[in-house]
C-alpha cells in the first residue's frame, strides 16, 4: 500500500467524522443542547490532525456551537431579568432577599418586561434556525466534497 492509497482513506474517515458532528449539531435543538457539546468536543479534538479541507469544517462547526451559545446567552439573560423585574413587582419592591409574600395578581407587564421578553423570543428563534440550518448546509458541503 502507498500513501496515495491512505490518502482517500484518511479523507473518507475524517469524512464521515465530519458529518456525525454536523448530525450531533443539527439534533442538539431536539436533545436540550448536549450533542453539540460531543460535537464542539470532537471538533477541537480533531481539528489539529484534519486535512485543510477538513479544518475548516471543524471551524465552522466550533463558530456554529459558539454563535449557538451567544444567542442562547442573550436569550437566558433577557428572559431571566423580565422575570425577575415581575417577581420584583409582587413583592411590592423594596430588598430582593427579604421575605414577603407574592401578589402575582397585581403584576403588570412593563415595556421593558414585554422588550426583554420579545428579544429572549427572538434569540431563541434565532438559535433554533441557526442550529437547523447551519449544520444542514456544513452536512450538503461536505457531501459534495466541498469546504
Amino acid at each position: 500500500m502507498t500513501t496515495t492509497d491512505t490518502a482517500p482513506a484518511r479523507f473518507d474517515n475524517e469524512r464521515i467524522m465530519g458529518l456525525i458532528n454536523y448530525a450531533l449539531l443539527f439534533s442538539s435543538v431536539f436533545f436540550a443542547g448536549v450533542p453539540a457539546l460531543v460535537a464542539v468536543i470532537l471538533a477541537y479534538v480533531q481539528r489539529s490532525s484534519a486535512s485543510p479541507a477538513m479544518r475548516q469544517h471543524y471551524r465552522f462547526q466550533i463558530w456554529i456551537f459558539w454563535i449557538s451559545v451567544l444567542l442562547g446567552a442573550v436569550a437566558g439573560i433577557c428572559g431571566s431579568w423580565a422575570i425577575v423585574d415581575m417577581v420584583q413587582q409582587a413583592r411590592g419592591g423594596g430588598d430582593f432577599w427579604a421575605p414577603r409574600d407574592f401578589d402575582f395578581d397585581g403584576v403588570a407587564l412593563t415595556g421593558r418586561m414585554i422588550v426583554l421578553f420579545g428579544i429572549a423570543g427572538l434569540a431563541l428563534i434565532a438559535m433554533t434556525l441557526w442550529l437547523l440550518a447551519a449544520p444542514t448546509v456544513g452536512f450538503i458541503r461536505l457531501m459534495v466534497s466541498k469546504p
